[in-house]
């Protein structure tokens, strides 16, 4: 499949507690426990650290495609690491451990492209981009 001219959009809507982009499966999601939520949802948390891992992992498989790297089996875990820091709680560190089954004098390969994955990875890269916020703000009706 070819990739699509750019800009590329995607949107992702948030009502009572799922996150949607059809036509895929909505996702439940809210407040983790460690802020007073569930484990039975996806928090934030959990979401930006499979983000940045499925980035990884996409990345580095278009990249070994092109190379003709041949991959025999890839697993990977993210950990992320929230703590307090002199500006307010913040992402102090996201740890991608990934293991890659590979051909027999691959391995060097592999290592240099999932180095170059982690560099090129967008969704790493865009943890450096601002967040733009735009509000709507209306009141219910009380119906008096």
């Amino acid at each position: 499949m070819a990739i699509a001219a750019f800009p590329h959009t995607y949107t992702v809507t948030l009502a009572g507690g799922e996150l949607a982009a059809p036509p895929r499966a909505p996702i439940a999601a809210g407040t983790p426990p460690q802020f007073g939520g569930t484990d039975r949802v996806w928090s934030p948390e959990e979401l930006l650290a499979g983000a940045a891992l499925l980035c990884l992992q996409t990345t580095y498989d278009a990249m070994a495609r092109r190379d003709g790297i041949a991959e025999i089996g890839w697993h990977g875990a993210a950990i992320a690491i929230l703590d307090k820091t002199p500006d307010g709680i913040a992402f102090t560190k996201i740890r991608l451990d990934v293991h890659v089954t590979t051909a027999a004098g691959d391995e060097h390969r592999v290592e240099a492209t999932l180095r170059a994955a982690e560099r090129r990875c967008i969704v790493a890269r865009a943890l450096r981009v601002p967040i733009e916020l735009t509000l709507g703000i209306r009141a219910a009706s009380t119906g008096l």
